[in-house]
């Protein structure tokens, strides 16, 4: 059974009046007491998996979840242990009958079942009440409590909406009225998770890498775009709550980076893939991407102009840039706007095309492919190592390109395609090292600098215009060995 819920955190000057707003005297309010297992290498948690009993009223209730392949849907599997005097033994024999439970269980223990054993407990007091809204019967479940172990503990206080019947879509909408309305921040982290922290005496899980996406030939380019964005916010959700949780380290911001280019690239590269418009969300990424950007650059810049800075207060500039640059960042990962942004993308990648399509996946893949060769083309020949927006669109270009040649090319039959990757790569590398050396040295270009750091700028303008020259020449080298594609 698949079981779709979206999760936010409260912010504390909010938490009484979204209490209100559920009317506890129109509520039901209930206790929560469970019990969660796991192996003591977390074998469970590794593989997106939970297995806890709960004290639900006066029943007991076994309850296996998995993650799949969108935050907005988790497999769940419950059984109702019936009241007991006390707390029940973990049973795994009784998912011998449930294919799908012992799938999840033997994807994530192998033949570990007899090393499970309890982790954490949580004690939750949740208030619950079901709204109609449009088609949809949404429960609404406030919990407030605690997960804690025997040495440690960590306060809970979220909203749930889970869609009991109807659409996704009016699910979404219904949340988004509450996002707005009481500040919500989307939080894709379970308690279970919390818990595994605890047990190991740590603040957040390491950052969320990106997973490789293989696009299916038989399916529909539409489809294939959904499935694409569906695993990049699969990357992007883990590291926006730990940033937004405040508890993120240096690699959840680098791949909550990372994830944001990539959808903004996918749905601004690809956008003739489906009939949804999808401008307006990737001019928004694009934007958003670029507070990410700034702090990147700001932090590049401490790390290797710091020796080369002798004014002080020049360095003293650049950390007070940082530290706002933090700050900012932090405030607008959870956003109204860009929770909203979150929600919309969530919906488009668990949605489907009404209309049948007009050519085969390799068709489109073919003409996005022979458009970005053209684009690339063109700015190669425009190129001036003396115009400085020439060289950034040539970079602009080269960076797209660099993003879609894995993912488009997989539907190809080549041989050697590494050599053509290869040469893609040594000519982005290049780009690299050039953007953010341009960045640089535009920054110190605009501070008020003391005669002693005009050397940090004049090495930063040689090593400029030495990448630029790379830049060309790389770029024509990959274009000159692309043979593969007529």
């Amino acid at each position: 059974m698949l079981e779709v819920e979206l999760k936010f955190q409260i912010p504390e000057a909010r938490r009484n009046a979204l209490l209100k707003a559920l009317d506890p005297k129109k509520s039901q309010i209930i206790q929560l007491q469970a019990k969660y297992y796991d192996t003591p290498d977390r074998q469970m948690s590794q593989h997106g998996a939970a297995l806890r009993q709960r004290l639900e009223g006066t029943r007991w209730v076994q309850t296996l979840k998995a993650a799949t392949k969108s935050h907005l849907q988790r497999f769940e599997d419950n059984i109702d242990l019936g009241e007991l005097a006390e707390a029940p033994s973990l049973d795994i024999d009784i998912y011998q009958n449930k294919p799908e439970a012992l799938a999840v269980l033997k994807n994530a223990l192998g033949d570990k079942f007899d090393e499970l054993q309890l982790q954490f407990e949580t004690d939750i007091q949740r208030t619950i009440r079901v709204i109609q809204f449009e088609d949809a019967e949404i429960e609404i479940s406030l919990d407030i409590g605690e997960v804690r172990t025997e040495t440690s503990k960590q306060e809970i206080h979220e909203v749930e909406f889970e869609l009991k019947s109807g659409s996704i879509q009016s699910l979404l909408a219904f949340s988004f009225e509450w996002v707005k309305k009481y500040h919500l921040w989307l939080d894709v982290r379970s308690k279970a998770e919390f818990g595994h922290l605890l047990t190991v005496d740590q603040k957040v899980s390491p950052a969320q890498l990106s997973k490789e996406t293989i696009l299916n030939k038989k399916d529909t380019a539409d489809k294939n775009l959904r499935v694409l964005i569906a695993s990049q916010l699969q990357h992007l959700l883990p590291n926006i709550a730990a940033i937004s949780a405040q508890v993120a380290q240096p690699e959840h911001i680098i791949q909550a980076q990372t994830a944001l280019h990539h959808l903004h690239l996918s749905l601004s590269l690809f956008k003739d893939w489906t009939d949804t418009k999808t401008d307006k969300w990737s001019h928004q990424l694009s934007a958003f991407e670029s507070h990410f950007k700034n702090l990147q650059h700001f932090e590049h810049m401490q790390r290797t102009l710091g020796a080369l800075l002798q004014n002080p207060k020049t360095a003293q500039s650049l950390d007070r840039d940082i530290l706002y640059a933090n700050e900012k960042l932090i405030n607008l990962v959870k956003s109204t706007q860009n929770v909203q942004h979150y929600l919309e993308l969530l919906m488009f990648s668990l949605g489907q095309s009404a209309k049948a399509p007009t050519h085969d996946l390799k068709w489109f893949a073919q003409n996005t492919l022979q458009n970005q060769y053209r684009q690339l083309q063109e700015s190669l020949n425009e190129a001036d190592l003396s115009d400085l927006e020439s060289l950034e669109a040539l970079a602009q270009h080269l960076n797209e390109l660099k993003f879609s040649f894995p993912i488009l090319t997989n539907i190809y039959d080549v041989k050697n395609l590494q050599k053509y990757a290869k040469s893609l790569n040594d000519a982005q590398q290049a780009c690299e090292q050039y953007q953010v050396l341009a960045s640089s040295s535009s920054y110190l270009q605009q501070t008020d600098l003391e005669a002693s750091d005009w050397f940090a700028l004049g090495w930063l303008t040689a090593k400029q215009e030495a990448y630029a020259e790379k830049l060309l020449e790389a770029t024509e080298q990959f274009l000159v060995s692309r043979k593969f594609l007529k």
